[in-house]
């Protein structure tokens, strides 16, 4: 997988009671329902190639860029089956789409994929899957890195899914090769590497961790074999992992290189430091070229980035990270402090800000734009479909205007123009990346490049007559050109190299430009004179400085405000022009201009022709076995619970067939399904079995009288399924069942009222629907704010006696409000009623529907139950000689509910002459939840409550996510 350095939001569903028989929901969405919709926006019509070594399977819409692929992948199948000493014998399948946007669409990964994540390949049927919107050195870059994968699951695994779940490498052992047979490591990625260096952040190769630095640190431990082992080493290293059981790196280190692990470590250290230490002697930290803006309100790790002055000099807007999520902050330049937030809160206009660093990895240019007037910022925002421009309001905070723009995908980079009337931006049109120019007043917006050339980072000229923006050319290597308003088509080269720039911006008088450039290894801040030629270098940080904007104050004097990364933050600093770190150089002035052909492209070694004869429809219909997930548990009244979830699916995850096999107590469940994903529009047939139980009441006595009740559904149905919205959807079913089930039944015996149950056999037709909301968002322990519902609706027909055999509806809904960055207030709201000539029952209790209760104990044709909790964390990390426990969290909580039939005479939920429930049931307690391996362990401590009088006490144990 190809990650980028952000922080990303953590993902998650939630289980929940399913009252009606067949709740229709496909599994996409977890087992309750709900979750937001992974939309299909566009039909893919797909088609497949085969090369010599790969099955490339295309869209016809981008049979334009076949041959392109083709060429890049099977040149980087030349290249590492050479290193590696290494064939593969089955084509390996490799799916592209045109753009980052398209790519999230994929069903390969049912998850909802961020900005962040670059491509990946999938052990399973040795898959890659790829955007294909990047400069062409990195997409080669790209493919390389995920092509090494496949070399991996093949040469450590030997083809095996077992082999590849039972021995897991670490993270680093993965990915970090992945990136040192790449070669994709740029100046700017190598500057995390340099900062755990200089701080002595430098783990040890027996510790297993993810995130970026994780492809970083393995980078450079496979430098190191090579440097000191060579290439056989490097082999054997590979090797010595795959004999080890488990996939050890202490036992593949003293195999290999004959040394402990500890050895190893400070050998690499020692090598690290050599790479690196000399070079801070010479440079410096971020805090020695300017003074760092602080953030009183942080909370935990904060980073801030993408920093743009405003026009009158006495702000800094950047995007900020301060409360866990990503938020645009305004900062005081003169005292340099935290001022106030602009997008505090959670809201629905969008999913996510566009921010380099934070959201997604490194792009071109700023993401943050002021307007001239100062009163609206500019910024990108995903939002359903793909990127949309925002304007926020700076005076009062939030959305100002949003314009959408379907056929202009991965925006960035907003850049005003003198007069307001016009933003700049970068983005892709039809497989190719130009710069855009967007009408403020009406939305309209045009191509201003429009070449084969990958341009991005645009800023206007102080004057309004041209843009100054990045090119990427030959080698991939990005340069900073300028055009005339009036000239798109020709270019005035600004800068030249072999060498990075980036991040250009003006100074006021539009004499200087001053960029991001790494002609010194490092990312850092330089100044050109454009008339002059004169460079001056004004940060020389051993981490990086980059994305600068210019701070003018009120006295005309110009100070830069740029990003720096210092022990693994990012923050803000304000630099001086008038003292450059280096004496100024004389770099030629341009004297000519290049046209966009004229520019050197990116040539594989491999060129490879087509054929036609090698293309093919793609068939969808042949299925293999993708996942295989089991779950045990036991409820609190000793109740066995258990399951097993089968998933086969084509190669594209666009069709696929569920098997769910669950048992509860003695009662064994199956639910087969078919779904097809493949379109906006989804469906699915199932074919079901549920049997379960439920405690027979008796509310004439007022105790469980009969004990346990048979209550089985069977059945086949088909459902329809169409997202309104990334939030919301509508599901409409129908299908034909069997129902076995008890009734309670009243007689009058001997002038007293009893109550019997009457088993009962039913098949009938059905209806079914359902409307969902979800705007929940997530943190790794679970839902932390927004707000998710679902109403479902159940009708059948009585063809003997005439009338409606069964209808039913209820409505779940669910409330996250959050109190601070780890804790909240979790509230939850479910009503049931069901009615006709055969009311179906409602049955509820146990888990964390109602605590003081057991599994089914509250049963009838009307219900409901309310739960109110605060969540907060216990323990982050609990370590023992032999297991270790993480995300250890407390809950207080509140429950109330009920469950009658209508027919009863003596219901009564509150009796008030005593002040106190009377039928209803209420409990409070305390909980808290272990993580372990992956499954989350809930212990509660419930007590009954009658509003009056504090009743008997008990204890639970479930496996589950809360709700």
């Amino acid at each position: 997988m190809r990650l980028l350095p952000i922080a990303l939001l953590a993902l998650g569903a939630s289980l929940a009671t399913a009252p009606l028989p067949a709740q229709i929901a496909s599994p996409q969405w977890g087992g309750a329902g709900y979750g937001k919709n992974k939309i299909h926006y566009r039909d893919f019509s797909w088609q497949i190639y085969h090369s010599p070594h790969f099955n490339v399977h295309y869209y016809t819409a981008e049979e334009a860029s076949l041959q392109k692929v083709v060429s890049f992948a099977e040149s980087a199948y030349d290249q590492l089956s050479r290193d590696f000493n290494f064939q593969i014998k089955d084509p390996i399948p490799l799916i592209f789409y045109a753009t980052h946007s398209a790519f999230e669409q994929n069903n390969i990964i049912l998850n909802f994929i961020p900005e962040g994540v670059g491509a990946f390949a999938s052990p399973v049927r040795f898959r890659m899957v790829l955007p294909i919107d990047e400069p062409d050195p990195e997409l080669y870059e790209l493919i390389l890195h995920e092509l090494t994968h496949i070399f991996q699951y093949h040469m450590l695994y030997q083809g095996s899914l077992a082999k590849a779940v039972a021995a897991t490498p670490p993270t680093w052992f993965m990915e970090g090769m992945a990136s040192y047979m790449a070669k994709d490591e740029s100046a700017r990625d190598k500057m995390f590497l340099r900062d755990a260096v200089v701080n002595d952040r430098i783990p040890s190769i027996k510790q297993d961790f993810g995130g970026f630095f994780a492809y970083r640190y393995g980078h450079a431990v496979f430098d190191f074999v090579e440097e000191r082992w060579g290439k056989e080493g490097f082999l054997d290293f590979i090797y010595e992992i795959r004999n080890t059981l488990g996939a050890r790196v202490d036992r593949a280190v003293e195999r290999a290189f004959k040394m402990d692990p500890e050895e190893f470590d400070a050998e690499f250290r020692r090598w690290l430091r050599k790479q690196y230490l000399t070079t801070l002697v010479e440079t410096g930290e971020p805090g020695d070229f300017g003074r760092r803006f602080r953030n009183e309100k942080a909370v935990g790790d904060d980073s801030a980035t993408s920093p743009a002055a405003s026009p009158s000099g006495d702000l800094v807007a950047a995007f900020s990270s301060y409360r866990g999520d990503v938020d645009v902050i305004l900062y005081d330049t003169r005292k340099r402090t935290f001022l106030r937030s602009l997008t505090k809160g959670y809201t629905n206009d969008y999913q996510y800000l566009v921010a380099q660093e934070l959201t997604l990895g490194r792009e071109m240019g700023r993401d943050l734009a002021f307007s001239p007037d100062g009163n609206q910022l500019a910024v990108f925002a995903k939002r359903e479909r793909g990127r949309s421009l925002v304007l926020l309001d700076v005076l009062n905070g939030g959305t100002d205007r949003i314009y959408e723009m379907n056929d202009v995908e991965q925006q960035s980079a907003p850049a005003w123009s003198a007069d307001g009337k016009t933003i700049a931006f970068s983005g892709n049109k039809n497989g190719k990346f130009d710069i855009f120019l967007i009408d403020v007043e009406t939305g309209t917006y045009r191509n201003f490049t429009d070449d084969d050339l990958y341009d991005g980072a645009p800023v206007f000229s102080p004057d309004g007559a041209s843009l100054a923006f990045v090119t990427v050319v030959g080698k991939g290597f990005g340069k900073i050109f300028r055009a005339d308003l009036d000239k798109p088509g020709t270019r005035i080269p600004l800068t030249s190299g072999d060498s990075h720039e980036n991040d250009p911006v003006f100074s006021a008088d539009g004499k200087r430009l001053y960029f991001t450039s790494d002609r010194d290894g490092r990312e850092n801040i330089y100044g050109l004179d454009l008339a002059s030629g004169q460079l001056k270098q004004y940060t020389n940080v051993v981490t990086g400085a980059f994305m600068p904007t210019v701070l003018r104050d009120a006295d005309g004097e110009e100070r830069l405000v740029f990003t720096g990364l210092w022990k693994g933050g990012m923050d803000l600093y304000v630099a001086e022009t008038d003292e450059p770190v280096k004496a100024p150089e004389t770099v030629p002035v341009p004297q000519g201009a290049a046209g966009g052909d004229g520019l050197l492209q990116f040539e594989p070694d491999i060129q490879v022709t087509l054929d036609d004869a090698n293309k093919e429809k793609y068939r969808s219909f042949k299925f293999f076995l993708e996942n295989v997930e089991t779950y045990v548990g036991v409820d609190n009244n000793q109740t066995f619970l258990g399951r097993l979830f089968l998933t086969f699916s084509d190669n594209l995850g666009d069709r696929r067939i569920l098997a769910d096999l669950s048992s509860v107590d003695t009662f064994s469940n199956f639910n087969l399904a078919y779904l097809d994903l493949s379109h906006r529009y989804q469906w699915q047939v199932q074919l079901f079995d549920d049997r379960r139980y439920f405690e027979a009441y008796d509310f004439v006595r007022g105790e469980v009288g009969r004990g346990q009740k048979q209550y089985s559904v069977t059945g086949v149905s088909g459902t329809l399924i169409y997202p309104f919205s990334f939030y919301r959807r509508a599901e409409i079913g129908a299908g034909y069942q069997f129902w076995e089930y008890a009734v309670p039944r009243f007689r009058l015996v001997d002038e007293e009222l009893r109550l019997e149950y009457v088993d009962v056999k039913l098949d009938f037709p059905v209806l079914q629907g359902a409307l969902v909301g979800d705007s929940t968002r997530f943190a790794s322990w679970g839902a932390v704010s927004g707000r998710r519902w679902r109403l479902d609706t159940f009708w059948a027909p009585d063809f003997d006696n005439g009338g409606t055999l069964t209808q039913a509806a209820d409505i779940d809904v669910r409330q996250y409000i959050p109190v601070t960055l780890r804790s909240n207030i979790a509230l939850r709201a479910f009503v049931g009623a069901s009615s006709g000539n055969s009311p179906q029952p409602i049955y509820f209790g146990g888990l964390d529907s109602l605590r003081s209760t057991n599994y089914g104990d509250l049963v009838g044709d009307r219900a409901f139950f309310v739960n109110l909790e605060y969540r907060f964390p216990l323990i982050d990390y609990l370590a023992t000689p032999f297991l270790t426990f993480q995300g250890i969290r407390g809950v207080l909580f509140v429950d109330v509910g009920s469950a009658w039939y209508t027919e009863d005479p003596f219901y009564d939920f509150y009796d008030e002459d005593e002040s106190r429930l009377q039928d209803g049931l209420a409990a409070y307690g305390i909980g808290f939840t272990v993580r372990f391996l992956g499954l989350d362990l809930n212990w509660d401590l419930a007590r009954r409550w009658d509003f009056k009088d504090h009743l008997d006490t008990r204890t639970s144990f479930w496996i589950g996510t809360r709700f």
